[in-house]
C-alpha cells in the first residue's frame, strides 16, 4: 500500500466527517481557503521483510483551518470530537482498516487545529535472493 493510497482514504475519511470541507494539497501556495483541511504524512518506518511480511508505519498530521479567525475555539473543538469519533472507524483503505496506533493528539495553535497520529500495518513482501540450501544435520 502506497502513501497516495493512504492519502486517498484519509481524504475520504474526512470529506465524510466534514461534508463540504474541502482538503487541500498541503505543498500548494495557494491562500488556504476557510474553512478547509490539509494533510501531512510522513514515512517513519519500513523494516526489511522477514517471513513474508513488511511492516510500515507513518505519521500523519491533520490540519483543520476553521471558517472563522476570530472565535474559532468551539469551531475547532467540535471538528476535534468529530475527527475522533471518526478515526475510531478506522480508515478503510479497500485493502484493509487502518487505526491510529495509540493516541490521537489535538492542538489548537494561531487558529489552527492539527491532529496528530501514527498509522502502522503490515504488507506482504516478496523474498528475494536466493533460496538457503537444505541443512542436513
Amino acid at each position: 500500500m502506497t502513501i497516495r493510497e493512504v492519502r486517498a482514504a484519509l481524504t475520504a475519511l474526512l470529506k465524510q466527517a466534514a461534508p463540504g470541507v474541502p482538503v487541500s494539497k498541503s505543498d500548494t501556495d495557494k491562500p488556504v481557503v476557510r474553512p478547509s483541511f490539509k494533510i501531512d504524512i510522513f514515512p517513519a518506518e519500513g523494516n526489511a521483510a522477514c517471513g513474508g511480511t513488511r511492516e510500515r508505519s507513518i505519521d500523519v498530521d491533520v490540519w483543520y483551518y476553521p471558517a472563522e479567525r476570530v472565535e474559532y475555539l468551539e469551531e475547532c473543538s467540535e471538528m476535534a470530537e468529530r475527527l475522533i469519533a471518526a478515526l475510531e472507524t478506522g480508515i478503510d483503505t479497500g485493502e484493509i482498516v487502518l487505526v491510529p496506533d495509540d493516541t490521537v493528539s489535538t492542538t489548537i495553535s494561531l487558529g489552527v487545529l492539527v491532529l496528530q497520529f501514527a498509522l502502522s500495518w503490515c504488507e506482504s513482501a516478496a523474498e528475494t535472493g536466493e533460496m538457503m540450501e537444505t541443512l542436513e544435520y
